[in-house]
């Protein structure tokens, strides 16, 4: 795929909205879909009619008026605007976890690493010598000051609440600053009082730095999808018909997030009754099995995933920024586990050790229900004295690609000191798979589960059978050889039949 950039007056673009891709300065809708193909054409320079200016610095001394809302026309300097009249919605806003990062702040992940060092915000140098915007702040809704209590103006309402709102970074004394990108949007824009699925896509389809890099199940393709791609937003629904909202705190955790706003999602049987629309060999899972673990096959069907991530080693992306090697993949079989709503977390500067968890979902075959999952495994910088994993200077890492600097510059900034050097160790995080559900004919069948072991491993899960019973094999301990049953016929003649107990055969019981 050839990349044409055009400059004039030091206007410098480098396919744009995908640079910007994993910031707040594009839609989902203007964003590719596809980020598989590594582009390594020949940049060509052209010529292009844009407005002279310097790339982050446009106009920021001279607001236009480019908000038509309850029939003015209004300029925009973050929260501070919209408090004149919605003085209740920011200070909400500003206490809820979506400008607050409970949770993020604090703690590393096996993605982005670790906010508290990476927030920034600043411009970042690609390998093509153009400037994009860099750091965590670049999916935070704030205009690029850490979020604390007091700073509800900080806020940056539009990034939810204004589908066709870009920003960039702009040098406001010595700091970098969001402030509106006129080049990059209409000149007049609307206000949308529920964000749209292509507003909540802006983040959360480019976390952990790439189309569809993290959550595996949330892609670009959701801001206009076919009911092929996704049954119920491509019916219509939006994000906030699930994801409940009350005083601007949003309902959702999946199994890697550590903070719970107390709002409940909406639930599948709110719409679906599960016991009338299934026979008796599906309604026998309902009170044990999510709805997902059989209506969602596959994830990653419309756009990759990160599946690995590789620290020891580097190559420059389709955006022109160094990052650690990753390996992609689509239509991966999510990974099955019991999950009761609770999580384990790896702490921020504990001893870890080799195939260490960052995140996984508590229960067990007793506690909770079988959910999908995808399992995200990394090779992580690891601190053989402290055995803590090493937060990463991003910004070395993006611009240099000299990984041992941005480790040693990351410890050093974590209060690590490195006697001993650095290693690497093996990480794995596990988040839940809830979204681009297919249509109901996709649904697996008994068995892809019970005939094959390929997808489900009972064993790890707890469904193991007694080797034994009463000093003899299991089987042959009751009955001679018989025909073979396939799972239900078995499952029903010595449950329902015999009334047979399941620690009769198994490792476990069930009331």
């Amino acid at each position: 795929m050839k990349r044409t950039v055009r400059s004039s007056h030091l206007v410098i673009v480098v396919g744009l909205l995908f640079i910007f891709g994993a910031t707040m300065n594009a839609s989902a809708q203007d964003l590719p879909q596809n980020p598989d193909e590594k582009d390594t054409s020949e940049v060509e320079i052209v010529e292009q009619n844009f407005l002279p200016a310097v790339w982050g610095q446009i106009d920021r001394d001279t607001p236009r008026r480019f908000i038509d809302h309850a029939g003015q026309r209004i300029a925009y300097e973050g929260a501070k605007t919209c408090q004149q009249c919605h003085a209740a919605e920011v200070e909400e806003f500003a206490n809820s976890n979506h400008y607050m990062w409970e949770g993020k702040f604090g703690s590393i992940n096996d993605f982005c690493e670790y906010p508290d060092i990476n927030f920034g915000p600043g411009k970042l140098t690609t390998v093509f010598g153009t400037l994009v915007d860099g750091g965590c702040s670049t999916c935070h809704a704030g205009l690029g000051e850490l979020p604390t209590e007091d700073n509800e103006e900080n806020a940056d309402c539009l990034t939810c609440h204004a589908v066709d709102y870009r920003r960039t970074l702009a040098k406001q004394g010595e700091v970098w600053r969001f402030v509106p990108n006129y080049n990059a949007m209409p000149a007049v824009i609307t206000i949308q009082e529920e964000p749209t699925r292509a507003a909540c896509l802006t983040c959360h389809a480019y976390s952990g730095g790439g189309a569809n890099n993290k959550r595996g199940d949330i892609s670009t393709v959701l801001a206009n999808p076919t009911e092929a791609q996704d049954v119920h937003m491509g019916n219509g629904m939006t994000c906030v018909d699930c994801h409940l909202t009350e005083s601007h705190h949003i309902a959702g955790r999946g199994v890697d997030l550590r903070i719970d706003e107390g709002v409940a999602m909406k639930a599948c049987t709110d719409c679906h009754n599960p016991y009338g629309e299934h026979d008796e060999n599906i309604v026998r899972h309902l009170d044990t099995v999510a709805c997902q673990s059989c209506h969602i096959p596959e994830f990653a069907r419309a756009v990759s995933t990160d599946v690995h991530r590789n620290f020891t080693e580097v190559e420059v992306n389709a955006r022109g920024l160094y990052e650690p090697v990753v390996t992609r993949q689509s239509n991966v079989t999510p990974v099955y586990a019991f999950w009761n709503g609770g999580s384990g977390f790896y702490d921020f500067l504990e001893p870890a050790v080799p195939g260490q968890m960052m995140a996984w979902p508590l229960g067990d075959i007793h506690d909770g229900k079988l959910f999908p999952f995808r399992l995200h495994e990394a090779i992580q910088p690891y601190d053989p004295f402290t055995q803590a994993i090493i937060a990463v200077k991003s910004k070395i890492l993006f611009e240099t690609g000299n990984i041992d600097q941005a480790i040693r510059v990351g410890a050093e900034e974590t209060g690590l000191t490195l006697p001993e050097g650095y290693d690497f160790v093996d990480t794995q995080r596990y988040m839940g798979i809830f979204h681009e559900m297919p249509p109901a004919e996709q649904v697996l069948e008994c068995s892809e589960c019970h005939d094959s072991t390929d997808r489900v491993d009972f064993s790890a899960l707890g469904y193991d059978t007694v080797d034994e019973r009463n000093g003899e094999p299991l089987c042959s301990s009751c009955h001679e050889p018989e025909e073979p049953m396939n799972f239900y016929q078995l499952h029903d003649k010595h449950v329902k039949d015999k009334d047979i107990s399941c620690d009769t055969c198994h490792t476990f019981t069930r009331e």
